[in-house]
This record gives C-alpha cells, structure tokens and sequence, in this order.
C-alpha cells in the first residue's frame, strides 16, 4: 500500500486510488476489497480511476455534464473517479435497524457500508469504457429517449471472460467479522443520531425505545457486546417459521410472555452447559434488574441452535419430523449441492404457506428410499436450496423449462426506461404470473430480436417497479402492462 498523501492511499493490488478525505479509514476499505477475487480487482483497475469520500448533503453534482446519480454514491466520468456519501449510507443503516429486532445500530451502520461499496463495485465493472469517453458530453440525469437509451448501453459491457462477482458471499463474510475499531465520520454520524433519537424518544414506539435503551448498554460496554439475552430470545419466539408453527393456537398472544420466561430459562440452562454462560457479560441495572450481552461472534455461532433448542422443548415430535425431512431432502435436486437446503426446508415444513409443497415432499419421502429415485435428467423433484428456490418457486419441473426461465431473467435484468437492475424476485414474480401469460410469451418470443428489429429503435423489456408507478402512476402490476404503450412513451 502506497501513499501520496495523508488522505490518498492505494490499496494492495489496487491501481486505483482511494481519497479518505479523513472521513473514513483504511481498517474499513481493505478487509471489503481483501474479499474481491484477482480478476475482479484488474477490471476495477480498467475502469476506475479513484474514489473519493464525502460527507452528502449538498455535494450532489446536479445539472452537469458527465455526472451519474445512484442512491449513495456518483460516478464522474471527466475523470472517472466515484463519490461516495457517507450520510446516505448511514441513513440506510439506521432503517433496517429500526426494522429488525435484534443487533446494535453500529453494525448495521457497517453493514450498509460494506454492502454499499460492494454493490457500486460491482455494477462498475459492467461499464463501457468506449461509451464511458462519450459520457463526459452527456448530462445523465435527464429522462429523454437519448439519454436513457445511452444508459442502457453504457453499463451492459458484454465480454465473455467478465469477471462474476460474488456479492453475497462478501456481505455475508463482512457480516460475520468483527467490527472495524473505528467506523471514521459515520461514527459522528452515530453520535449524532443518538442524540437526536434520545430528544424524539418520548414520541417513539415502544419497540423504538426498547431498542434504544439497548444501544445505550452497548454503547458503554464499547459494542464489545452487540446483542443482549433478550434480543436472542426474541429471535427465536419471533422467527417466521416459529410464528408460523404456533399460528394456529388462539392464545398464542398471552403465551408470548410466558414462554418468553421459558426460553430465557432454557437457553441460560444451555449456556452453563455448554460453559456458553462465559462468554456472556452480566450487567445489573439501576432497578438491581440483571442483563446478560452477547458479543457478535457469540449471537451468530448460538442462534440457530438456541431457536431449534426453544422450538424442541415445546414440539419436539414436530422437529424430529423435520430433521428426517431435512436429512432426506439435503441435496439440492437442481445445482446438486449437498447439505444446501436448509433455509428452503424450514420455509417449507414450518410456514403455512408451503402446506402444498410439504404434503407432497413428505409422501415422496415415504414412499421411496433415496432422493434420486425421484429426479432424472430431464426431471427434477425435491427441496432446491435458497438460489435454485428463488428462481424456481417449485418443488419439481422440467430443466428445460428452468433454462428458460434463467434465460429470460438474463435477457430482461435491465430496466428499459432506466437502465438499471431488475431484481430476480421481481423477475420471476413477473414470469410465474399468470395474469402475464400473454405479455411473458411475447416478451419470450422476442427474446432474440434481430438486428433489423433493433434499427427501429423498439426496445423491449420489463421496466422496473420504480419506473413502472411514474409512467403508469399506479402500483406495479406488470399483469395490466401494454406493450404499444410502453413503446410510444420510448
């Protein structure tokens, strides 16, 4: 790592500088850069030159030439250098943590970061370079035909050796490290929040308070602890497939308290067993009240197993039902994986809303010995895993089918108003609909539109549900989609 000055460094393998602008720190970027394979890093060095760190505010570049706008960051392409603003990132953050009920806002503060950096990464390496010279003359933030169609075009780079970044992956491995000892501005930001939150806090909900009294606790113990016993309890009586599985018990809401007494027994019982009890930091309040905290690396490696633990105490016939069912379907039928579909058969055996699936996978199981008996290479049947299940939304079907909805999601993952990503979700809900049965055919059979096609400047494709509500001022409903439309306004 070299320097030029105090602010500007450049990162281990990086030719691209990073401007701190003494707003963050070196211990924050290069453990989310670490993570980016080889080729990933010498595309980035082909078409970045730099990023900067700014606060936000009013530092938009607004009405310029060779400007692009996104959500936390701008990309300049006089000098092709990104400017990132902190403000939005923490901004980000501080929802998703009024939102969950577990955690420290510092994490997901330095969660929102690191998924931040990853995400405008990641779609940089899509650029055009040759489209990228022409960009200096445009102004990119303008809604005319010229403009959005050039968007389009300058982030769809298509060579075959692109380097696939696995973003997931990353945000996942970030999350389970510790926190950085020092988050730069967005621990001012942090500071500032509290105290805003601490003048509003007789005006929040209860739940807000709640989360906001924990904050406090963590804050004096240096967020070395980011979770108290109560937030994990309540990760585990408050989980969607728990929830699901007691549904249908009509007191259920005067049992929450009850058993909220019974798993805070149990699982305390597991951490002396387990000499878990430890790792815990005992703190007694004003009131001689006792709190037990968790460090993050504690919450992550307990949490599943104090959930199945709470779960087994009460329906421990209905969790040994689903541990055959687990062991019998352990192997995703499409990517072929092993020991990949845990999430899928939690949805699927504990949530209601999969009663079909469930009733189906649990007769297969019983009526044969081996999962292959019932796939073959034209047909598949079982629990896919997380990926395969969000693209599928299926227990069984044909591969020929699954290819070709994978080629459509590919061929339709950019908006054609906007340019940008379309989520997978929003993707395969659009496919599976049959409300779009004749649009989805149609946009299938013009999946390979002809060059000769294209000179008539027809642009087909799914906008997204941004672009959708402005140009139809109405909610998403791509059912009610007309083509001609969509076509006049292009």
């Amino acid at each position: 790592m070299s320097t030029l000055k105090n602010t500007i460094y450049y990162p281990n393998r990086c030719k691209f500088f990073i401007d701190t602008n003494n707003l963050v720190n070196s211990s924050m970027l290069n453990p989310i850069l670490d993570k980016f394979d080889d080729d990933a890093i010498e595309r980035l060095n082909e078409v970045l030159k730099g990023i900067k760190f700014l606060v936000g505010g009013k530092q938009w570049h607004q009405n310029q030439r060779g400007y692009l706008k996104a959500a936390v960051y701008e990309y300049n392409f006089n000098d092709r250098t990104i400017l990132v603003f902190l403000s939005k990132i923490f901004e980000l953050g501080f929802k998703r943590w009024k939102r969950i009920n577990y955690g420290s806002l510092k994490r997901f503060v330095w969660e929102s970061f690191c998924h931040e950096i990853i995400m405008l990464l990641t779609h940089i390496t899509k650029l055009d370079l040759f489209l990228a010279k022409k960009a200096k003359n445009y102004y990119l933030d303008q809604s005319d035909e010229k403009s959005l169609s050039f968007l389009r075009d300058l982030f769809n780079y298509k060579k075959e050796n692109l380097p696939r970044i696995n973003f997931i992956k990353i945000d996942n491995l970030l999350w389970n490290e510790s926190l950085p000892n020092s988050l730069g501005f967005l621990n001012v930001l942090y500071s500032r929040k509290i105290s805003k939150l601490k003048k509003t806090l007789p005006y929040e909900p209860v739940f807000i308070k709640v989360k906001f009294f924990n904050e406090l606790r963590k804050v004096k113990l240096n967020h070395k602890y980011e979770y108290n016993l109560s937030e994990l309890i309540n990760y585990c009586i408050h989980s969607e497939h728990f929830e699901k599985l007691y549904s249908n018990i009509p007191s259920y809401d005067k049992l929450q308290r009850e058993f909220y007494n019974k798993a805070k027994r149990i699982i305390l019982k597991f951490f002396e067993q387990y000499e878990i009890i430890n790792e815990l930091d005992r703190y007694v309040d004003s009131a001689n009240r006792t709190h037990y905290f968790l460090s993050h690396k504690t919450f992550e490696r307990v949490k599943s197993v104090c959930l199945q633990t709470c779960i087994a105490k009460i329906k421990n016939q209905v969790l040994e039902e689903y541990k055959k069912f687990r062991k019998f379907y352990s192997k995703c039928p499409i990517c072929l994986k092993k020991q990949s579909t845990q999430i899928t058969c939690e949805n699927i055996f504990f949530n209601s809303k999969y009663r079909y699936f469930k009733e189906i996978l649990l007769k297969k199981m019983n009526d044969v010995k081996s999962l292959d008996l019932l796939n073959s290479p034209d047909y598949y049947f079982g629990v896919p895993c997380d990926h395969c299940f969000q693209l599928t939304r299926n227990i069984q079907g044909k591969f020929s089918e699954l290819n070709l909805l994978q080629k459509f999601i590919l061929k339709f993952d950019t908006c054609p108003i906007c340019g940008q990503k379309n989520h997978i979700d929003y993707l395969t809900n659009f496919y599976n609909d049959e409300n779009n049965k004749a649009l989805r055919d149609h946009l299938i059979n013009n999946m390979d539109l002809s060059q000769k096609s294209k000179k008539f400047k027809i642009d087909i494709g799914i906008p997204c549900c941004n672009c959708f509500d402005q140009f139809f001022e109405e909610e998403s409903n791509i059912g009610i989609l007309d083509i001609s439309y969509l076509r006049e306004e292009l």
